[in-house]
């Protein structure tokens, strides 16, 4: 019954794209302002955007639904399982916007996320039945500058390093002081938090003392095609595992991201240098991402490209070093929805196509082709974990992914996706026993409002 009644709910207070062209649905939904566009549309379908409980204040309220159903054959190449076999994950989010004045300003956002039909039980990025999953105090002036203290999502960049982390059912927050500054041309981010480590209950979570994050993150906003990203981030873990072990680390991660649009050419390039101490080691780690398109002319909005990363990993596991990258906070789906590889001690290559054939609906495939850089080093997940491999294998090449997705976007709220995925792994993953591909199915159906 709580299923049907959220749909519907969701349904009613969605409605369609407006001719007034209201504010967008950000990724982060505490980034959506509707002051400006409340003062000449009280009485338009996005009444309960532009809310007045108290003179000269602006009450926002919305949300989400989201209901997938997902098959996964064979999890983590694992034996194969019973293909009937599927899991149901809804999510609902509510939230409040109160702008007391253009200076103060509350929110809060109420999230459950619940599953059922999981073979092994749900873990922390399946369920979490009910908690508040941001609440903060904002005060700002003048555009030029923003503090934020509070439990809030963070996303920083593309989300190769910190990221809300969309694709799981459970969504990362942090307990954070954030100032955001606007100085000239560039627009810099400050910020020192910790995570939160989720339950399955109501209310039963808990602030991540063994974690914490801080660090300066700034973007050149030039009008210019291209836009540039420079940044600090510092990260501490006392419970750090990696494939020589376990221990304390401290790490700081110095960074550079290109990026931007030009004619028919769309870029996303970044490099990350770590160092730091891991127990009585040294950590010496970096990264290079670079994601190219180009804009073809086969259908309206279609491109191709390619997308080439690579990360450091340990050379040595008795040396006083620990070369492995860590990328902290990552996107789940770091490389496809079925989110069983990691970006740590790895390089790989993986084109991609993507055309609209009509303007509702888009469809992208891709292949991924995965390799571990040091054979000294083992194969990671996308929360840092250990995959099973042959650790006395000198083979690097680890799988070969392939996927293919289609978005049909019904309204400006409300978007039905349909992925499918195979991740078949070579033979440093099937020497340690019966080993097989894993293929994936997931149906999703989303609505804002």
């Amino acid at each position: 019954m709580r299923v049907i009644l959220g749909f519907i709910l969701c349904f009613l207070t969605a409605g369609s794209v407006s001719a007034d062209s209201p504010p967008a649905y950000e990724r982060l939904r505490q980034n959506e302002n509707w002051s400006a566009w409340c003062q000449d549309n009280l009485n338009s379908e996005y009444s309960y955007k532009c809310l007045r409980p108290i003179k000269d204040s602006l009450l926002s309220v919305g949300g989400e639904g989201r209901w997938r159903y997902a098959i996964m054959n064979g999890a983590n190449w694992q034996d194969k399982t019973d293909a009937s076999d599927g899991a149901f994950f809804q999510r609902y989010v509510l939230f409040a916007d109160l702008r007391l004045s253009p200076s103060f300003r509350l929110y809060t956002q109420l999230y459950s996320a619940l599953s059922s039909g999981l073979e092994q039980g749900p873990s922390p990025l399946d369920e979490n039945e009910l908690s508040f999953q941001q609440a903060f105090f904002q005060f700002s002036g003048d555009e030029s500058w923003q503090l934020t203290v509070g439990r809030q999502e963070l996303a920083l960049g593309s989300g190769r390093l910190v990221d809300a982390r969309e694709g799981a059912n459970v969504r990362r927050r942090y307990d954070s002081l954030r100032l955001v500054l606007q100085v000239k041309s560039w627009q810099i981010n400050t910020f020192v938090g910790r995570p939160w480590q989720t339950s399955q209950g109501s209310f039963d979570d808990r602030l991540d003392h063994n974690q914490a994050l801080w660090g300066i993150y700034a973007v050149s906003n030039e009008d210019s095609w291209h836009k540039f990203d420079m940044y600090y981030l510092g990260y501490r873990n006392n419970e750090a595992r990696y494939f020589q072990g376990a221990g304390e680390e401290l790490r700081h991660t110095l960074g550079s991201r290109l990026w931007g649009t030009s004619g028919d050419l769309t870029l996303n390039w970044e490099a990350m240098l770590q160092f730091g101490r891991f127990n009585n080691q040294d950590i010496r780690a970096w990264s290079l991402a670079a994601d190219t398109s180009i804009a073809l002319e086969l259908y309206p909005f279609s491109s191709a490209g390619v997308s080439a990363n690579i990360a450091s990993g340990d050379k040595n596991q008795d040396d006083n070093k620990l070369g492995t990258f860590n990328p902290m906070f990552p996107r789940g789906n770091y490389f496809s929805e079925l989110a069983i590889l990691g970006p740590r001690n790895f390089y790989n290559i993986q084109p991609y196509l993507s055309f609209q054939p009509y303007s509702a609906v888009k469809v992208t495939a891709a292949v991924n082709f995965y390799w571990r850089l040091s054979t000294k080093d083992g194969v990671y997940g996308p929360g840092g974990n250990l995959l099973n491999t042959d650790s006395s294998s000198d083979r690097r090449y680890v799988a070969t992914e392939y996927s293919l997705s289609t978005t049909l976007s019904l309204t400006k709220s409300t978007a039905l996706t349909l992925v499918y995925g195979r991740s078949v792994p070579a033979a440093l993953v099937q020497q340690t026993g019966s080993r097989g591909a894993t293929d994936y199915v997931e149906f999703t159906a989303k609505v804002l409002f």
